[in-house]
C-alpha cells in the first residue's frame, strides 16, 4: 500500500486513538462509580445500555448533523459535547442523569465515527481499503486498550479522571480542526440507507454488522464481571479489560492484507473459527485453571477475532456501493451495530444470571458459529456475483504518468477512481479561497503528477480550468511543457473559449522558447480539428 495514503490520513488515525482512550475510560469508570453509589447491577446495566440507544439515534440522525454543518464542524461539535458530558459526570452519580448522559455520549461518539469512517472510505479505494481500515482499527484498539492503564495515575473513583477524558477529546478536536484534509462531498441525502438496500448490496456484510454488535457490546460490557468473579486483579485485570480491542493489534494488519486479496467471507470465517477456539479455551480454563499469563494471551486472541468483524463488514459494503452513498450506508451499519449492541448484553446477562458468568463465552461461541455457518452457506449454496465499484466515469492513473481517459458527458467528480485525485477535485469544485494550497498539498503528499492532474482538472472542472492550470504551472514551472503536451487531445475536444483560457494560463510567465512550443502545439491541434471538419464536409450525403 502507498505510504503516502497513510500520511494523508494520519490526522484521522491520531484522532481515533485519542477518542478511543476517552470512550473506554467512560466504559470502565461509570459502572464503578455507580456500584460504589449502591445501585444494583440491573440498574447499572440499564444505564449503560443507553449508550447503544444513543448509537442507534446517531445512525438515524447523525448524518443530518454532518449535512447541516460539514465534516469538520460536526466532529468538533460532537467532541465538545462529549467534553461537557465528562464534566457533568464528575459532579453526579444519579442513575437517571447517568443514563441520559450515556445516550448523549452514544450519539456523539457514533456520529464522530460515522464522520471519520465515511471520510476514510473516500480517501481509500478497493485496492487498499482493507489495510487502511485495518490500521484505523489498530489505532482504535491501541487507544482503547491503553485506557485502563491510566488508572495508575489515580484510583477509579477519582472524578479528576473525567477531566482526563476531556483532555483527550480536546486533543482530537484540535487535530481535526487544524487538518488540511480535502473535504469529501456532502451526501445528497441525509437519511440512513434502507435496510433492504443495504442487504441487496451485501447480505453477508449486513449480517456481520449485526453479529459484530452482539460480540462487541457483550464483550466490552460484561468482561469485567467475568474478571472480578474469576479473581483477576492488578496489571492482569487492566490487560484483560483492554484485551478485546488490544487483540485487534494482533489481527488487523494480516486481516486487512488478506481481505484485499481473497474473498472477505472466507477471511471472516477464518477469524470466527479462531474466535471459537480461543473462547473454548477460556471455557476450559474456567474448569481447569491455567497460568494467568496464558489466560491473558487467550483473551487477546479472542478479542482480536471479534474486533475485526465490523471493519471487514464495512469494507465489504464499501466495495459495492457508490461513493456518494458512503455516509448513508455507514449510518445504517451503525444502526445495525447498535441493535446488536442492545440485544447482546441483555441476552448474555440473562444467561450469566441464570447459570454462571462462564455462559458469557458460551454465548459468544454461539454467535461466532452462526456467522461461520451463514457466510459459508451463502458462499457455497447461494449464487452471488462479485460486484465492482460503480462509476460511469473512470480515470486510471498509469505508472508511466499517462492517463487513460474515458471522456463522457456530465462527468461526476465523485466517480473518479483514484481517491487522492477525487478528493482534490471535490475540494476545488467548492471554489475555495486559496486553491493553490490544495494543489500544493496534493502534489507533495501523493503520487499524482502535474500532467495527470492537469488533464483531470480540465475534464472535471472546465469552467475553472484556466485559473487552475495557471496555479498548477506556478507550483511547478518546469512542468509547463509536459502539462501542455498532455493537454493536446483535450484542445481538440474542448470549446474555443475554454481552450483560450488554458492557452493564456500556459503562456503566462513562459519564456520565449516555451511560448513558441506552446503556440506550435495548440496550432497543430487546431489544424487537426480543421482538417477533420473539412473531411466530414467533403463526404457525400
Amino acid at each position: 500500500m502507498n505510504t503516502k495514503i497513510l500520511t494523508r490520513v494520519r490526522p484521522i488515525l491520531i484522532t481515533v486513538f485519542a477518542v478511543a482512550i476517552s470512550i473506554n475510560l467512560f466504559f470502565v469508570m461509570i459502572p464503578i462509580r455507580l456500584r460504589d453509589g449502591g445501585f444494583s447491577p440491573s440498574d447499572i446495566g440499564m444505564a449503560m445500555s443507553m449508550f447503544a440507544a444513543g448509537a442507534i439515534l446517531a445512525g438515524l440522525f447523525g448524518t443530518k448533523v454532518v449535512v447541516r454543518s460539514g465534516h469538520i464542524r460536526a466532529f468538533c461539535t460532537m467532541a465538545a459535547a462529549l467534553a461537557i458530558v465528562a464534566v457533568i459526570h464528575s459532579y453526579t452519580s444519579d442513575i437517571w442523569v447517568t443514563g441520559g448522559l450515556r445516550m448523549i455520549a452514544g450519539f456523539c461518539f457514533v456520529t464522530n465515527f460515522i464522520t471519520l469512517e465515511s471520510w476514510l472510505n473516500v480517501l481509500s479505494d478497493k485496492s487498499n481499503r482493507g489495510k487502511v481500515f485495518g490500521i484505523y482499527q489498530i489505532c482504535f484498539a491501541a487507544g482503547f486498550g491503553a485506557a485502563p492503564f491510566l488508572f495508575s495515575l489515580s484510583n477509579e473513583q477519582d472524578p479528576r479522571l473525567f477531566g482526563l477524558i476531556g483532555v483527550f477529546l480536546c486533543i482530537a478536536l484540535m487535530i481535526m480542526s487544524m487538518s488540511r484534509l480535502p473535504l469529501p462531498e456532502l451526501p445528497k441525502r441525509s437519511s440512513a440507507m434502507s435496510l433492504k438496500q443495504l442487504w441487496s448490496y451485501s447480505p453477508s456484510a449486513t449480517m456481520s454488522c449485526f453479529c459484530a454488535g452482539l460480540i462487541n457490546a457483550t464483550s466490552v460490557s460484561l468482561i469485567s464481571l467475568y474478571a472480578y468473579d474469576h479473581g483477576v486483579s492488578g496489571i492482569w485485570l487492566s490487560l484483560i479489560l483492554g484485551s478485546y480491542q488490544m487483540g485487534g493489534l494482533l489481527t488487523q494488519i494480516p486481516t486487512g492484507w488478506l481481505a484485499d486479496r481473497y474473498d472477505k467471507r472466507l477471511v471472516t470465517s477464518g477469524l470466527m473459527l479462531m474466535g471459537i477456539i480461543s473462547n473454548l479455551l477460556i471455557v476450559a480454563e474456567y474448569f481447569y485453571p491455567m497460568p494467568i499469563q496464558v489466560l491473558a494471551v487467550i483473551f487477546l486472541i479472542s478479542g482480536g477475532s471479534g474486533v475485526a468483524l465490523f471493519p471487514l463488514a464495512v469494507t465489504q459494503i464499501f466495495d459495492h456501493i457508490d461513493l456518494k452513498d458512503a455516509m448513508p450506508a455507514t449510518s445504517t451499519m451503525q444502526i445495525i451495530l447498535g441493535v446488536g449492541g442492545v440485544i447482546g448484553p441483555i441476552s448474555a446477562g440473562f444467561l450469566m444470571t441464570q447459570f454462571s458468568t462462564i455462559w458469557l463465552y458460551y454465548f459468544l461461541i454461539a454467535v461466532h458459529a452462526f456467522v461461520i455457518v451463514f457466510l459459508l452457506v451463502r458462499k457455497i449454496f447461494v449464487r452471488t456475483e462479485t460486484l465492482q465499484e460503480a462509476g460511469p466515469y473512470q480515470i486510471s492513473m498509469q505508472p508511466t504518468g499517462s492517463a487513460e481517459l474515458d471522456i463522457r458527458h456530465g462527468a461526476n467528480v465523485t466517480d473518479i477512481a483514484d481517491p487522492e485525485l477525487r478528493l482534490l477535485l471535490v475540494a476545488l469544485a467548492q471554489q475555495p479561497k486559496d486553491p493553490a494550497i490544495l494543489i500544493k498539498t496534493a502534489l507533495e503528499g501523493s503520487s499524482l503528477k502535474p500532467s495527470d492532474l492537469a488533464i483531470n482538472m480540465v475534464l472535471a472542472l472546465p469552467k475553472q480550468s484556466g485559473g487552475l492550470i495557471k496555479l498548477l504551472v506556478e507550483e511547478d514551472p518546469e512542468q509547463r511543457l509536459p502539462i501542455t503536451y498532455s493537454l493536446h487531445d483535450l484542445f481538440i475536444l474542448r470549446k474555443e473559449r475554454i481552450n483560450s483560457m488554458i492557452q493564456q494560463a500556459l503562456l503566462e510567465g513562459a519564456s520565449t522558447e516555451e511560448s513558441l512550443k506552446i503556440n506550435q502545439m495548440i496550432s497543430h491541434a487546431t489544424q487537426e480539428v480543421t482538417a477533420e471538419s473539412e473531411k466530414e464536409t467533403a463526404q457525400p450525403a
